[in-house]
């Protein structure tokens, strides 16, 4: 009995490794940005006021798949990034409570925004061309610092934004090669939000890969804590990928 059992656990074990696939990522994303943000009457330029710069940060995913015709997919992912500026504006203004009035004044600013995801998705096409349609929602947890000699702010927003979800990825014939898109998008009341991820990936053995692109994010928000915004993050990325 004890033998029936073991064996029972084994091909179950077995059948549970075919039964669910998926695949790990781990990035690298260097992201400049430009735009403006908005806490009171003025309106701020990031790069010539805040003086934030080109910076590097990772990024993780996680796909999680199985041959279940009705219960869908999942993906999670979590990105964290940040700007540091130093300088002297380009204009006197005002954000939030903080007050530059004198263009002789340096500002020190920071931003940290950390986003995470969750995508519940269907596998329409499944071969040499591959195409993923979804729904997936953006939970954003972001703060902006300034100060000077004399004054500072600190805010802090945070929302959960529902986006579709796609992801197209062409494999090569005959070779070990691949292209692939992915993105989230949603443009509603003044608020629009995407993230588009278009690469190349060369797939090794055991299921690793290596995978180089250009990752474009862009942040539009209308008075969400009082704050708005209408900033892009472009730039390179490459990352680590394991298809298990």
């Amino acid at each position: 009995m004890k033998k029936i059992l073991l064996a029972t656990m084994v091909a179950t074990s077995f059948g549970m490794a075919d039964f669910i696939g998926g695949e790990l990522n781990l990035g690298y994303y260097s992201h400049s940005p430009s735009g403006t943000a908005t806490y009171g009457d003025d309106k701020v330029d990031i790069e010539k006021d805040l003086k934030w710069s080109s910076s590097e940060d990772i990024f993780l995913k996680a796909y999680f798949e199985h041959p279940l015709p009705i219960i869908p997919n999942i993906k999670i992912g979590y990105t964290d990034f940040s700007h540091k500026g130093s300088g002297r504006a380009s204009k006197t203004f005002s954000f939030g409570d903080f007050q530059l009035f004198s263009l002789d004044d340096d500002v020190d600013t920071k931003l940290d925004l950390t986003m995470y995801d969750l995508s519940l998705y269907y596998e329409v096409l499944d071969n040499w061309a591959n195409l993923d349609l979804g729904l997936n929602v953006k939970f954003i947890d972001g703060t902006i610092d300034i100060k000077s000699t004399t004054d500072k702010e600190h805010k802090s927003f945070n929302t959960p934004i529902p986006m579709l979800y796609a992801k197209a990825r062409f494999d090569v014939p005959t070779t070990d090669v691949s292209f692939q898109a992915e993105g989230n998008y949603i443009s509603y009341d003044g608020n629009t939000l995407y993230d588009l991820e278009i690469g190349a990936r060369y797939s090794f053995a055991l299921g690793f890969g290596l995978e180089a692109g250009y990752k474009s994010f862009k942040l539009k928000l209308d008075d969400v804590d009082d704050l708005s915004m209408d900033t892009d993050f472009n730039g390179a990325y490459g990352k680590v990928v394991w298809d298990f």
